[in-house]
């Protein structure tokens, strides 16, 4: 698989890193990262929301786009431990890049490449694509001149926020796509050490193989 970033996305000054992995095991069940998942909560709780520069780059780059009042992904998690005390728990694989994305506040992405045709390349919308957001049965129109993580054939996941229902990933994931995606605030060497966190994770806690790969010039 290879990963692009289209001029007109880097231009808002978003780019991206991937890992792809292979040969995974995913489980339900408790696991490993619980101990950490609940270490990592005082650091989680002490994110000021508000003024999180990180946080605070991805609502810009959403109220850019209009798109305002739309919540970046981390920021969810981020209150969802305030209000819970807690990270979810769904799959050991989610859990990981939840962990990461957490802490660090990046907006991650997450595919199971058994149901994605192609390259990945997060893109420039054009307003036809196809687009089934997680949880429904039927595609839904998709903005003009919004951004997004596509393969070949469909889109699979609008800004950086909901991802496609197709590619969601199970415990029948063997293999995986997880990409960052930065904004005007967050540097690439930010977004490739969350990748390697993520890719070391996930390899300890669910085996398999892991390789980082950077966008195509």
């Amino acid at each position: 698989m290879r990963l692009f970033v289209e001029e007109g996305v880097r231009a808002l000054g978003i780019d991206a890193v991937a890992a792809v992995f292979e040969g995974l095991r995913v489980s339900n069940r408790s696991n490993p990262l619980e101990k950490r998942k609940k270490e990592a909560l005082g650091a989680i709780r002490a994110i000021e929301v508000a003024s999180d520069p990180v946080l605070a780059g991805y609502r810009a780059l959403h109220a850019r786009l209009g798109a305002a009042g739309v919540v970046p992904p981390a920021q969810r998690l981020v209150e969802l431990v305030r209000s819970t005390g807690r990270l979810p728990n769904i799959n050991t694989a989610v859990d990981a890049y939840n962990l990461v994305s957490a802490v660090t506040r990046l907006s991650l992405g997450a595919h199971d490449l058994a149901h994605v045709r192609g390259d990945l390349r997060i893109g420039t919308t054009r307003g036809g694509e196809r687009y089934t957001p997680l949880g429904e049965i039927a595609p839904v129109p998709v903005a003009k001149g919004e951004y997004a993580a596509m393969d070949d054939e469909k889109i699979l996941c609008r800004l950086d926020v909901r991802q496609c229902a197709e590619t969601r990933i199970t415990k029948e994931t063997v293999r995986m796509v997880v990409y960052a995606q930065g904004s005007a605030a967050v540097p690439y060497p930010a977004l490739e050490a969350g990748v390697r966190w993520i890719a070391d994770l996930v390899v300890e806690i669910c085996g398999g193989s892991c390789e980082v790969i950077a966008p195509v010039p």
